[in-house]
């Protein structure tokens, strides 16, 4: 018996460090900073996990921060509690991004916050940091 699921094991683990690597490989593809043409805003995305939006490429008053995920193709964004827009909600998109990953084309997926102040549909742009 154990003979038998020892290779299970070792398949399991493979699968588990791939499916790590290719995680962090998609966040990378998001990470940096971002011009929405859609609001005419900027995002960052940071290694962190981190990401603000600002009207200024130079972000240096945000109006909206918090934490996000990305896994190559869905984003979800968990607004800070302190953040002035939709404190503490959470807003996801499906992402498409073009194979020289310069554009990202987010469709909306769904937003916690009330009203749904963030439910359309988005085209971004890989800005210059």
């Amino acid at each position: 018996m154990s003979i038998r699921r020892r290779p299970f094991g070792v398949l399991l683990l493979v699968l588990t460090v791939l499916c790590v690597a290719c995680s962090s490989e998609s966040s990378e593809q998001i990470r940096g900073r971002w011009f929405d043409s859609t609001a005419g805003v900027y995002l960052e995305f940071d290694a962190d996990g981190e990401y603000m939006v600002a009207v200024n490429s130079d972000l240096a008053e945000p109006f909206e921060w918090g934490s996000y995920t990305f896994d190559g193709g869905s984003l979800t964004q968990d607004t800070a509690s302190d953040s002035p827009v939709c404190p503490s909600t959470s807003v996801t998109w499906t992402v498409i991004l073009s194979d020289d990953s310069e554009q990202a084309d987010l469709t909306f997926v769904e937003d916690s916050c009330v009203p749904a102040t963030r439910s359309q549909d988005l085209v971004l742009i890989r800005a210059a940091s």
